[in-house]
């Protein structure tokens, strides 16, 4: 057998290995509430299938062709791009909302928690910024 992808390999390992260990510890340590132990048990299973899934893309030529593909494809990128666009507006909004909110409620409540929320939205906001501006200036000069 050879190895076609060696991420796809090393990634299906760790989650067999995470499945199978999950799995090993439901039924030693089984839980007394049945919901409890059915949801670990299928949380097992779908790390097991998922583990296995992974092993067996890396092992076959075909689905890794099919892989570089779907990846390689122009429409695919462009969904890409435009999703992680999106979602870098809608997060970046959520942290300023965040930021207006635990402002407002230090102001209201004087509690600190308030405050650790207004500095650490404002934090990996300023975080965002200037990896933004590194990265403007990276590929501008490589470019």
């Amino acid at each position: 057998m050879k190895i076609y992808n060696k991420k796809g390999l090393i990634a299906g390992v760790l989650w067999t290995a995470a499945g199978a260990f999950c799995l090993y510890q439901d039924a030693v340590d089984a839980h007394d509430f049945l919901p409890q132990q059915i949801k670990s048990v299928v949380l097992s299973l779908v790390m097991l299938a998922v583990g296995l899934t992974c092993l067996l893309r890396a092992l076959s030529k075909s689905a890794i062709r099919e892989d570089r593909i779907e990846e390689l494809d122009e429409r695919n990128r462009l969904v890409s791009l435009k999703t992680d666009s999106l979602t870098r507006k809608v997060m970046g909004w959520a942290r300023v909302a965040a930021m207006v909110a635990g402002l407002l409620g230090y102001l209201f409540t004087e509690n600190l928690v308030f405050g650790c929320l207004f500095l650490f939205a404002g934090l990996s906001i300023t975080l965002e910024a200037v990896v933004s501006i590194a990265a403007a200036i990276h590929y501008e000069k490589r470019l």
